[in-house]
């Protein structure tokens, strides 16, 4: 849902003269916020000055109290308080081809509040892979699990992708591409993701997926600069501090209907990451942190204990008599509420869903709520890891062969048991799900094993066709594993040339991405008419890209032509050429050894095949990191004194053919040629009219 401009500002304006959201928080609901400061107009201070952490309330003119500044305290890479932490990772481009500089700061919240750099086991300055950086900061935890996710750059900066984050060992797993452009994402105490798009349209994101759907319009159409926003546990509402018009504002966000109600303004257009609700510490007299607090789960099963042994003494460490109130926390909603005495061991039989599930446990007496205790892990069967190398090869009769790797490990310690993994097996033909005349998927619901065959034969148009394939483990499915692409139909006649400038031609070559690395053969549309390989500066390509099915004949000879440049000549590339059969390249016959190009070449590859039947013509790059893009232009397959004349009677089918003109003149092909030819093969010779 896309808004105009002048709808925006009405909606605003209703909102700043007493619009009103559904179950806003009451002024005694009024949670407290630290975030980190990254931007304000303040004339009196400069950037250097301001940038560092802060605490502040809902107000209509908003306070800021300051907790500590620090210069490269900047978390537009993305940063997370967590626990007695603030985790950062700052982002820098110098521009003028200097190096970008990323690194992960971090720093703690001593007891009086204070925040500090000297613990050995922080990290200050670590250079961090740029893939770690988030878009426009955007990183959060998860609090019903505490995992991170965060928004990461895709496809060269046109889209972005969800990934699940690991920044204590700096890694990031991809989920799913996203449609919409966000400005800011949180996750509420459920373990719900949410995220607000830049035309102010709140959105849920499924975490396993990457999938989007839309909840609602805010109303408010924010400027595309720096934002945050998180959830409140107290009431559930979203808050979201951003800039409209060049005013920062303060929203409350309800979750359920995308109402925005406005909670403050910020004087001076203050901007901020990693906003978050300011943990409030127990009093003095309450009880301390449970201890020993453990959870034991059967295989796979639902139902567990949960169990722990209460404090027997205060936060300021005075002894604890009498009972306790305690209370268990699955996810954010409240699954035990008893009393026991201080200092007891507790054991509580719980059920809770499948999935990712964080414990929270603490005692409470007349002095108030005590200090928490927390224990996160997988309930259930856990979510297996997609499957590897899934391969499709076709057959001249239409029989698909679909391979991939066994999966053998799932993706967060939870129960996973490799003997009964299965599999989801999808065919998609022309960009659709294909209902197969027998089951729309392969084999059942699941195909057992680590292959799969598949009959296409039903299909005569030549049509770009791939499978999907998921492991199941239980009632968990992996994420789909796509296949390489390859064409349906029967096999190209020679001669054929392919010029890739329509899609439906193009759209029929297979794309073989062997080092995995994401970076390889692209079609670059009918305007540019070309297949491009897209270099990667980190590693070596090797990179396949193979033709359809081509009919040949054993004892004719062919070439093979291409026409192959780079993008410079100052970054040459490497290219080598094959054909064979199947879809396993490693096993084609050389035509071209690995050859290293400055210029436009155009190669045409001699071979004379054995065997008659379907073959294919592959190009494979092998260029090293410091090459640029290599493009293809065209290619084709002829047949040297066969072209244009399809067979002939002869005694002896694999004897190379001599073509001559009724002249006796002896020509290489009949290409563009019309007439009487004398054709000579084995012992024999034909006229053939042309």
């Amino acid at each position: 849902m896309k808004r105009n401009k002048t709808s925006i500002m009405m909606a605003l304006a209703a909102l700043l003269m007493g619009g009103h959201a559904a179950a806003q928080s009451s002024d005694a609901q009024l949670p407290e916020f630290v975030a980190n400061l990254v931007y304000e107009t303040d004339i009196n201070n400069s950037l250097d000055n301001l940038r560092g952490i802060y605490k502040f309330k809902p107000a209509k003119t908003i306070q800021l109290d300051t907790v500590y500044v620090s210069t490269m305290m900047n978390a537009n890479g993305g940063g997370v308080f967590r626990n007695d932490l603030f985790q950062f990772i700052n982002y820098y481009d110098p521009g003028s081809y200097m190096p970008v500089q990323c690194a992960i700061y971090e720093c703690y919240f001593a007891a009086d509040g204070t925040v500090h750099w000297d613990r050995d086991d922080l990290r200050y300055g670590v250079e961090v892979p740029e893939e770690l950086a988030a878009v426009n900061g955007m990183l959060i935890e998860d609090p019903a699990s505490g995992e991170l996710y965060g928004i990461y750059e895709a496809n060269y900066g046109y889209s972005s992708m969800l990934a699940r984050v690991d920044i204590d060992n700096l890694t990031r797993e991809d989920i799913g591409e996203l449609e919409q452009y966000y400005m800011c994402i949180a996750c509420d105490y459920q373990g719900n993701l949410y995220g607000i798009d830049d035309y102010g349209v709140l959105y849920q994101i499924n975490k396993q997926t990457g999938e989007e759907t839309e909840v609602g319009d805010t109303g408010v159409w924010p400027d595309n600069v720096d934002q945050s926003m998180c959830f409140d546990p107290a009431t559930g509402h979203l808050w979201w501090a951003t800039t409209v018009e060049d005013e920062g504002v303060l929203y409350e966000v309800d979750p359920a209907t995308g109402t925005a109600t406005v909670r403050g303004n910020f004087p001076w257009q203050e901007r901020f990451f990693a906003l978050s609700i300011a943990k409030k510490a127990a009093a003095q007299a309450a009880p301390s942190a449970v201890t020993n607090l453990a959870a034991n789960f059967a295989e796979g099963a639902n139902a567990g204990i949960v169990s722990f042994t209460l404090p027997s003494t205060s936060v300021d460490g005075q002894p604890l008599t009498g009972d306790l109130n305690y209370y268990v926390y699955a996810n954010g909603e409240k699954i035990v509420e008893k009393t026991a005495a201080a200092g007891s061991d507790v054991t509580e039989q719980v059920t809770v869903p499948s999935g990712n599930t964080r414990f929270r446990v603490y005692a409470a007496n007349e002095a108030g709520q005590g200090e928490d205790a927390t224990l996160t892990l997988w309930i259930g069967y856990d979510v297996p890891v997609a499957p590897q190398s899934v391969l499709f090869d076709i057959d001249a009769e239409g029989k698909a062969t679909i391979t991939w790797d066994a999966v053998t490990t799932s993706l967060n310690g939870g129960y996973f048991d490799a003997d009964n993994v299965t599999y989801d097996v999808v065919c998609y033909v022309d960009g659709e799900e294909h209902d197969a005349p027998v089951a729309r998927r392969v084999m059942g619901v699941a195909a057992t094993g680590t292959s799969v065959q598949y009959d296409l034969s039903s299909i005569t148009e030549r049509k770009p066709c791939h499978f999907g394939v998921k492991a199941i483990n239980g009632d968990q499915a992996s994420a789909e594993t796509l296949s390489n692409n390859a064409a349906t139909g029967a096999p190209l006649e020679v001669p054929f040339r392919e010029d890739f400038d329509a899609q439906q031609g193009a759209s029929l070559y297979t794309v073989l991405d062997i080092n995995r690395d994401g970076y390889t053969w692209q079609w670059t549309g009918e305007q540019f008419g070309t297949y491009v390989y897209k270099y990667n500066s980190d590693e070596d390509a090797d990179d396949w890209f193979i033709t359809p099915l081509v009919q040949l004949e054993a004892g004719v000879e062919y070439t093979f032509y291409f026409d192959a440049r780079p993008m410079g000549r100052e970054y040459p590339e490497t290219v080598s050429a094959f054909y064979g059969q199947g879809m396993h390249p490693e096993t084609y016959s050389e035509l071209l050894p690995a050859t290293v190009i400055e210029g436009d070449n155009e190669f045409a590859l001699r071979f004379t095949p054995e065997a008659s039947g379907a073959y294919r013509m592959a190009v494979h790059v092998t260029s090293p990191s410091t090459s640029l893009n290599l493009v293809l232009d065209y290619l084709g397959v002829n047949a040297n004194g066969f072209v244009g004349i399809n067979t002939v009677d002869a005694d002896n089918q694999s004897a190379v053919a001599e073509v001559y003109t009724i002249d006796g003149r002896r020509v290489a092909d009949t290409a563009g040629r019309h007439g009487v030819f004398i054709v000579r093969q084995g012992g024999k010779a034909t006229k053939v009219l042309k």
